[in-house]
């Protein structure tokens, strides 16, 4: 026997008004171009530290600390931060494609709502913070 309780599946496939209930259409153009702002931001960010080095900048493990190793490790880490950002920037690209289809604030693993609080400390949220937890 059913659930009577349990949120029909018909729910989620409602119009956009309905499913983006409790945003108005000035919150959802803020959250947008937040959105595209981040998108921007950390695109410019990704750009910078995974630019290649200048030639002959002499990046290499040498044998002393000093013959470039420095260098190395730092670019190594930039790669790292790099790598950090771009999931960023897939986050936030989702939680935009959400906005446009009318699911933003809809977790993609449950369906239910995202809590307020969670999508106003990081907007580019596309999970719960029950899923999000689970999937770590």
């Amino acid at each position: 026997m059913a659930d009577s309780t349990a949120t029909p599946l018909s729910s989620y496939l409602a119009p956009v008004a309905h499913r983006n209930k409790g945003f108005d259409q000035r919150d959802l153009d803020g959250i947008r171009s937040q959105l595209r702002a981040r998108i921007e931001e950390v695109s410019r960010e990704i750009d910078e530290l995974t630019r290649p080095p200048e030639r002959g900048s002499g990046i290499g493990f040498g044998k002393r600390v000093g013959d470039g190793t420095s260098e190395a490790i730092t670019r190594f880490t930039d790669v790292g931060v790099a790598n950090d950002l771009e999931a960023i920037r897939s986050r936030s690209e989702r939680a935009l494609q959400k906005l446009e289809q009318g699911s933003y604030g809809i977790c993609d693993e449950c369906g239910e709502r995202i809590a307020s609080g969670r999508l106003a400390a990081a907007p580019e949220s596309a999970l719960c913070i029950a899923c999000a937890s689970a999937s770590r």
